[in-house]
Formats: C-alpha cells, structure tokens, sequence
C-alpha cells in the first residue's frame, strides 16, 4: 500500500509540474500498472487528466511547469573551428587554429520590448578588445579563449512604425550589409537606429535604416565627438521564383580633426586618413534572387558600389564596389545542401574609413582589389563546412599580392 501511495504521488506532482511531457507521463502511468504498483483504471484516470491539463494549458498559452520570465527567454549559439593559411610572394606562409564561440539571450519582458545581449570571443591587447572586425580567438599556448560583450542592446517595436533600438546593437540592425564592403560583419556599432518596413501593394514593400552611431565614449570637455549618421531607404520585390531587394544608402562619418578611439595594439583601425577628412558615403546596393533555375538549385546575383563625396578627398581615388553570383541552396540547414559564390570587390584608399570593412579581404584594408570563392556544405542538421579561398593585390604603387584560404566545421545550437 506503501509503494502504490508513493507511485500515485510522483505520478501527482509529474502531473501537476511537468505537464509538457504528457507523453512520458502515460509512459510512466503504463509502467506502474503494468508492475501492479497501481491499477489499470488509476493509471487510466492519469492519463486522461494529463491530457486535460495538457489541452487546457494549449489553449490558454500558458506553461504552469517554468515561471513566465523564463519562457520569455530565447538562447542561441555558435561554434566554429578554423584552420587558414595565409601568404604572399615574399614570405612563409602563416598558418593559424582558431575558434569562435558565440551565444546569446532574448527576452520580452513586457510587450513590444525585447532586451538582448550576446558574448563572443576575441582578441585582446592590454586586457581590451584589439580587433573589432573579429569574433576569432586564436590557438597560443593552451590559453583560454577571452569573452567580450558582442552586443547588448533594448529593441521597442512600434506598431506601423518598426523597430526602434538602442545600445550596442547588431551590425544588421544599422544597415542591410550586403556583403561587408562598408562594414565587417563582425562590427557591432553603439548608437540609435530606426529599422522601418511597410508593405505597399503584393509583392512589394519598403524599408528603411535610419541611425546615429557613436565612435568615442570618452571625449574631453569641449571637443567635438566623432559619429555616424545612416539614412538608407530601400524596397523589396517578390514575384513566385524571383525576389530582388534594392537600396541606395547615405552614411556620414564626421571624423576630420576629432578624437577618435585608438584601439590597443591596433594603429591602423579607423587610423590612417580618418582624422584629416569627413567621409561621406553614396552606397547603392542590390541583390537578385532565383528559385529552382536548374531543379531545386538557385541563383542570386549581388551588386553593391560605394563612393565618399567629401571634397578635401581624392577624387580620383574614392571609390569601391563588389559584384558576384550564389549558385545552389539558399540555406545550408540539412545534410548535402551546397552553394558555391564567386565575387569581385575593391576599394580604392579614400573609399571608406581605414580598416572598416571586410577583415580577411587583404587584410580589411582599402587600396586594394581581387576576388573571393567559398563553398558552404551541410553536414547535419546544424552543422555545415565551409572552404573560403581570397586572393588581393593593391591597386597603386607595388602589389604586393596575398592570398588566404580558410576551412571552417561549425555547428549551431
């Protein structure tokens, strides 16, 4: 009598603390009766109630088993493992192990809110982050990878307005970066910025990035700070098989004589040509999709040119752009989905702010021009490979050509 009191109260709390596992529940009542601890007709009524509380709590929206904060709470991850060899005509070819990890928390504390945060690893100099435009941690001596604050930042949504957000706010939520020309993807700006989107008619709708970025946070009294302003309107096309997303962008970097941030143990990031001159950018961006050109396989053909108006520039050396083609699955998220991209990209020195864009096209700096293969295989479900092959030279003065060629595994959580 005992055991059979004992069993009906475990199979009582399972009931009434974990109704989200009805189904290991009418297990648990089936094993009981089956050993005698309890009669059929007692581990039938179990089950039935299990079902009623199952199907109230559906219908309710509610979770009686985590208190509501904690349902609230979305978590992600990422893990990369990398191996890249770099070299050029003159030197040894360097080779690196290096990893990234990546996780983040979402919440909606109250509606229309979200509060969000994610940490990354790094690489440090002087116990501060010394390479913005990465997320990589390098393999040296068994030590341990360091941790920084990726992002975090409040996200309010107003209705038939958009997404109003605040902090350090995602690289996605300042601009549509289309293939890190401007921006390294890694870059995560502080600031206020305004992602607005309306449908117009079927198949078309309009949006919108507005923003105000911060690049000192610790200025003397009466200086003049260095920032950022972004206005980029755009529109998006759907059609069947045929998608096209379109913008032209105006980003002002308001840096001539202004004290700007110098990264520990990195001169050349926002360094050279950066504090004598504005840099104010005309950036029109497209990008084309196709669905099942040749059977379940797609295309998408990109374009994107960037040019600093600013006068006290160069005119004859301010400009850069990017174009290349996707061929295969859109997204790698099972076993044997492939794509295959080739592109072209170049930036000329007076183009963008030293240092600004993407990191592993020589380097990350401007002067120079050449192009990039990758191929994106799945693996599983949540993990794919990836083979990363960049080749650049300098367009003035010696060329001085380098290449890098990368091999990612990566798994998401």
């Amino acid at each position: 009598m005992k055991c059979k009191k004992a069993a009906l109260a475990v199979a009582a709390v399972v009931l009434l603390n974990v109704p989200v596992f009805a189904g290991e529940i009418d297990k648990l009542a089936q094993i009981l009766a089956d050993k005698g601890l309890i009669s059929y007709g007692e581990a039938q009524k179990v089950i039935t109630e299990t079902k009623e509380e199952t199907r109230r709590q559906s219908a309710s929206g509610t979770n009686l088993s985590l208190p509501s904060w904690i349902q609230n709470i979305k978590f992600t991850a990422d893990v990369r493992l990398r191996y890249q060899g770099d070299w050029n005509d003159s030197d040894k070819t360097r080779n690196r192990e290096r990893l990234r990890l990546r996780f983040g928390f979402e919440a909606r504390p109250v509606e229309n809110l979200t509060a969000a945060f994610g940490l990354a690893t790094g690489k440090t100099s002087g116990g501060a982050d010394s390479e913005p435009t990465s997320t990589n941690y390098t393999f040296q001596g068994f030590s341990k990878a360091p941790i920084f604050v990726d992002y975090a930042y409040l996200r309010y949504d107003i209705d038939n307005v958009g997404k109003l957000n605040a902090g350090k706010i995602k690289s996605n939520m300042a601009t549509w970066n289309l293939k890190q020309l401007i921006w390294d993807g890694d870059i995560n700006p502080d600031g206020i910025t305004l992602n607005f989107n309306r449908d117009l008619a079927k198949g078309f709708s309009l949006f919108a990035n507005l923003g105000w970025l911060a690049l000192n946070a610790d200025i003397s009294k009466g200086a003049n700070q260095p920032d950022v302003y972004i206005f980029q309107p755009g529109v998006v096309y759907k059609n069947g098989a045929i998608s096209v997303k379109a913008a032209i962008g105006y980003q002002q970097f308001n840096t001539k004589n202004k004290a700007l941030y110098s990264v520990p143990g990195n001169s050349n990031y926002l360094g050279s040509y950066t504090g004598s001159t504005d840099f104010r950018l005309i950036n029109p961006a497209v990008e084309v999709k196709i669905k099942e050109v040749a059977g379940k396989y797609g295309v998408s053909v990109f374009g994107e040119y960037v040019k600093n108006t600013d006068d006290s520039v160069y005119k004859d050396n301010n400009e850069g752009g990017l174009y290349g083609i996707t061929f295969g699955d859109e997204k790698i998220s099972r076993l044997a989905d492939w794509n295959l991209t080739f592109a072209g990209r170049y930036l000329m020195s007076f183009a963008i702010p030293a240092y600004l864009g993407y990191s592993d096209a020589y380097g990350g700096a401007s002067n120079a021009r050449g192009y990039e293969i990758g191929f994106n295989f799945g693996l599983t479900k949540n993990a794919a490979l990836a083979i990363n092959y960049l080749s650049y030279k300098q367009i003035n003065g010696a060329q001085n050509p380098k290449s890098l060629a990368q091999f990612d595994v990566s798994y998401k959580f």
